[in-house]
């Protein structure tokens, strides 16, 4: 099964750093699909597809999506969320919002401040103020959504090359 990444929008611009981060670590785990979702979004959907690693990318253009509120974003990612093991989302504040509402309508927990994936249900998160390391492991048959802890991935290769 694939992957589904939440892209982080700037209003309608992708946040390329966020969201590359994000499809970095969703490498990990399986295939990667990008959901873009906002009033006019193709251009960031254009941004996401040419990141290293997307497989491939969900437009959402609709006025809904577009002042970013969290219930109706969350009910989207819910109405696919049976064609993917993971849904992913960068550390931000509008997935901070969202992914908890996916969580709960999808009756799995949030794994937060993930900083490596270790397997399919194990991650690695600090603790104690970065002091510790943690091994986290999920016991959802589905694991639903976590977020992406921003500062601790690196990102190998943020664009694909033309390979002509």
């Amino acid at each position: 099964m694939a992957v589904l990444i939440l892209a982080e929008l700037n209003g309608n611009q992708l946040s390329e750093d966020a969201t590359a981060k994000a499809v970095s670590a969703a490498k990990e785990l399986g295939e990667v699909h990008v959901l873009c979702a906002s009033s006019d979004c193709s251009g960031a959907a254009q941004s996401a597809a040419k990141l290293s690693g997307v497989a491939k990318v969900l437009c959402i253009d609709s006025g809904v999506f577009g002042n970013g509120m969290a219930e109706p974003i969350a009910d989207l990612v819910v109405s696919i969320s049976d064609d993917y093991e993971h849904i992913i989302a960068p550390a931000t504040n509008s997935a901070k919002n969202i992914l908890p509402r996916v969580a709960a309508l999808l009756d799995v927990m949030v794994i937060t401040d993930i900083t490596a994936v270790v397997n399919f249900n194990t991650f690695e998160r600090p603790i104690y103020a970065g002091n510790a390391i943690q091994t986290v492991e999920s016991s959802d048959q589905k694991l639903g959504s976590f977020l992406l802890f921003l500062s601790g991935w690196k990102i190998k290769s943020q664009r694909q090359t033309d390979q002509s």
